[in-house]
Formats: C-alpha cells, structure tokens, sequence
C-alpha cells in the first residue's frame, strides 16, 4: 500500500521541508535581485535623489523657519551636502512612490525579505525546539508577525505619494 503523502495526500515533512528549502533559495535570489535594483535606485544619481542645491536650499529654508536653527545642546544638525552629491529626501521618496511600479518594487522587496527572514527563522527553529507542538506553535507566532509587518508595510507603501501636491 502507497502512503497517503506520495499519493497527493498531505504533504510528508520531507516534501514540506524541500519545499521550504527551494522556496528559501528562490527568495533568496529574488533579493539579491531586487536589492541590486534598490540600491541603484537610492545611491546612484538617476532623478529619484535631491541634488546637492535642492538639498541646502531645503536646509536654508528649514533654518529660516526655525528662526537660525537654534537647536538644544546635543541635537543633531544637518550638515550641507557637496557639490555632485546626491541626497535622499523625503520629498524625492514620495516623488518616486507616486508611480504604481515603484510601489510594486518596494512591495515585492518587503515581502521577499519577510518571507526569506521566516523561511530561515523556520529553519532556525526547526534545529533547536525538539518538541513539534511547540515548534509549530513559535514558527505559527513568527509568521503572524511577519504577516502583521507585511501589511503594515504595504499600507504605508500604499499611502506614500497620496494626497500630496
């Protein structure tokens, strides 16, 4: 007689295991990937990043506004950005999140990285928790978190760009 997990049945712990083992490769790949493409995007001057004047012009405009930037002692203080230098702002990330692609990109970001960082914590957990029930229970636990951020994330990804001029 077959056993029930070769026949279509449930999956045996072995098929599950392989699967979890190919799906960590997959997302594995899939961040090398788009972190690539997240990098070129945040650190190389392409037009989603404020150039060296839009940067202190919006430094210059902040210390007016805050009467000659008196801060308390020990605040941080934002330095002027060199000539060639290209900056990350708030306002050139609402810029780009304003394109349903980029959206897309960040999205599939979150997610590959959550689902890679549960794969490994499953994994993790599966070497040192010798008893199934609590192991279910503590994997069951990590991926409500993760689901959680998922969603918390995919919301703020979501609203970034909206309602803006």
């Amino acid at each position: 007689m077959t056993p029930p997990e070769e026949t279509g049945g449930r999956l045996s712990e072995k098929r599950f295991r392989a699967v979890g083992w190919l799906m960590q490769r997959i997302t594995g790949l899939g961040l090398v990937l788009f972190l690539g493409l997240h990098f070129w995007l945040q650190h190389m001057p392409n037009g989603f990043l404020a150039t060296a004047e839009e940067y202190n012009l919006m430094l210059q405009q902040r210390e007016m506004l805050t009467q000659g930037g008196q801060n308390p002692t020990g605040a941080w203080t934002a330095k002027e950005a060199l000539p060639g230098e290209h900056v990350i702002t708030y306002s050139k990330v609402v810029e780009r999140l304003r394109s349903p692609l980029w959206k897309v990109i960040d999205i599939s970001l979150l997610l590959l990285a959550l689902s890679h960082g549960m794969q490994g914590l499953s994994r993790v957990l599966g070497d040192i928790i010798i008893r199934a029930r609590l192991r279910r229970t503590f994997v069951g636990l990590g991926w409500a978190v993760a689901a959680l951020l998922a969603w918390q994330g995919i919301r703020v990804i979501m609203i970034a760009g909206m309602n803006t001029g």
